[in-house]
């Protein structure tokens, strides 16, 4: 798990690439590229454990990340690598490439979202979601579905980090939570 100086230095890192990023409108392709170094070095544990072994040399380490990603990703994601790597924070690469994707939405004003309902949304339905949410939000929504039949009906719809429970499940508890505190004489 990763400690909260880790996720402040990897707000400044992904930041600081942010800007320089959106200055060259290369936000998309540095974005796929720190998705897939995230893909490539959580696949890889060797790498992983050979960037944080103390007897690796930084300049070993580097020589490593330019052998595996030199040409494959931008030269400012390969700096920025490198960098990680000069700084001892190549754990934290995930966490940059989060804070990036993260930024880039707010950027974009785009959010993830899930609904799940007791039934498959018809394509109709989907579609009066993600406009009802994008007028409740301001932000255009990737929305996923799900089908829960243990809600018995309603919908269950998280946005980002915000959780609205309407289902019908939530309501019948709900009522026999107040039924248990009704005083009978």
């Amino acid at each position: 798990m990763a400690a909260t100086g880790d996720f402040r230095a990897a707000r400044r890192y992904a930041g600081a690439l942010f800007n320089i990023a959106v200055a060259s409108n290369e936000a998309d392709d540095v974005a796929r590229n720190l998705a897939d170094v995230t893909q490539v070095t959580t696949q890889s544990p060797e790498l992983m454990n050979v960037l944080h072994h103390p007897r690796v040399t930084r300049e070993r380490k580097k020589a490593i990340l330019a052998q595996v990603f030199h040409n494959q990703v931008r030269p400012d994601v390969e700096h920025l690598l490198l960098m990680l790597v000069e700084k001892d924070r190549a754990s934290i690469i995930p966490n940059v490439a989060t804070e990036f994707a993260r930024m880039l939405d707010e950027h974009r004003k785009e959010v993830d979202a899930e609904a799940v309902s007791a039934v498959p949304l018809t394509g109709e339905q989907k579609a009066q979601l993600e406009a009802q949410l994008l007028a409740a939000t301001g932000y255009k929504v990737r929305l996923q579905t799900r089908v829960d039949e243990n809600i018995l009906g309603g919908l269950i719809v998280r946005v980002g980090d915000k959780l609205i429970d309407a289902s019908v499940a939530t309501q019948l508890s709900q009522i026999r939570n107040k039924l248990k505190q009704v005083k009978v004489n």
